[in-house]
């Protein structure tokens, strides 16, 4: 499908990618993530034919794309604003693209239907988009965005201007549609909950460049450098050189830390129990704090050692202040590149 291979850009001296090579496969959802300024955005521009001065190759089916004109590239992009018609009505918003591909009124006014029905508004066909909901007008948008029965959809942070229990909810439904037409797409965010509940694989980007590339999974288990593991909001980033990590690491038999100059101890790899924990580190430890989220709380403890630790917990054994025991997973310990 979309092969982007070695693809440099610049807006003059400032470098937005650099040498960033990628893989789109049939029916596949990937999501590049990352801070804005990233580079996210300039690359879907470059794919859409929006930005065409770029170094490198961008194929998509074998086929060179850059000299194939934007409307002829049979790509969809959906942006954070939507940019719906606001004096169209949802029905007519959908079938604008239609209408440019000259087809006739019975087949536009059928694929409508089909798509308000797809995402869930076939009820709405006649109102002012005006008068939508948020999550409505990103219904519409998409359906907009599919109703040309894109080779490729891209959507560049579509849940950005929502709230936050808003862009849960659709998240999971943007897969469920996507996935059901069958669609390959590129899903551009900065929010990794998002990512993790979109995308088939990741792409962690940073100041132009690929930070690490694979399951959302793998991505957030065995995250690859000390930026992938902070941008995602994983705690527990120690220097190697560290002395209050020192002890814990003389425990660690196996030789994967040689040499590394940062250590993950993943949070979901802490237990407060023994059970199941065959092998865990088991650490003397103190409970500094617990802040209660709902379904779990976040403890912070502190060990003999004066290492600091936090992950989550959906019990607490103790109170604040009290001794306890932190048994960390073997596989939870994780060298981390610069």
């Amino acid at each position: 499908m979309l092969r982007i291979k070695r693809v440099s850009h610049a807006y003059g001296d400032i470098v937005s990618l650099w040498d960033l090579s990628l893989e789109v496969d049939a029916g596949e959802i990937l999501c590049l993530l990352g801070p804005s300024g990233c580079g996210k955005t300039t690359l879907l521009r470059i794919i859409a034919g929006l930005e065409s001065e770029y170094e490198g190759d961008i194929s998509f089916d074998g086929e060179d794309i850059r000299p194939v004109p934007v409307q002829q590239r049979g790509f969809g992009l959906m942006f954070q604003d939507f940019a719906l018609f606001p004096h169209l009505s949802v029905a007519d918003n959908i079938a604008y693209g239609l209408k440019r591909l000259g087809l006739r009124r019975e087949e536009i006014d059928a694929q409508v239907q089909v798509l308000l029905q797809r995402v869930g508004l076939e009820d709405l066909d006649e109102r002012d988009v005006a008068s939508l909901s948020g999550g409505q007008k990103q219904r519409v948008a998409l359906a907009r965005s599919l109703a040309p029965n894109p080779r490729l959809l891209m959507l560049d942070e579509p849940l950005g201007s929502l709230d936050a229990q808003l862009r849960d909810q659709l998240a999971l439904e943007l897969r469920r549609i996507i996935k059901g037409a069958g669609l390959s797409a590129i899903y551009v965010t900065h929010d990794q909950r998002e990512a993790y509940a979109v995308a088939d694989r990741i792409a962690v980007m940073n100041m132009g460049s690929v930070r690490q590339h694979d399951s959302p999974r793998q991505v957030y288990r065995r995250p690859a450098s000390v930026f992938v593991a902070r941008f995602l909001g994983i705690t527990n980033v120690f220097s190697a050189s560290d002395s209050r990590i020192a002890r814990l690491l003389d425990h660690e038999d196996g030789g994967k830390l040689r040499g590394a100059a940062w250590i993950l101890i993943h949070p979901a790899g802490i237990r407060l129990s023994d059970s199941g924990t065959n092998d865990a580190l088991e650490i003397a430890a103190t409970m500094e704090d617990a802040v209660f989220r709902g379904e779990h709380f976040d403890v912070t403890v502190v060990a003999a050692s004066g290492l600091r630790l936090s992950f989550a917990v959906g019990e607490l054994p103790v109170n604040v202040g009290e001794n306890l025991i932190v048994y960390i997973m073997q596989d939870a310990i994780i060298p981390l590149d610069d």
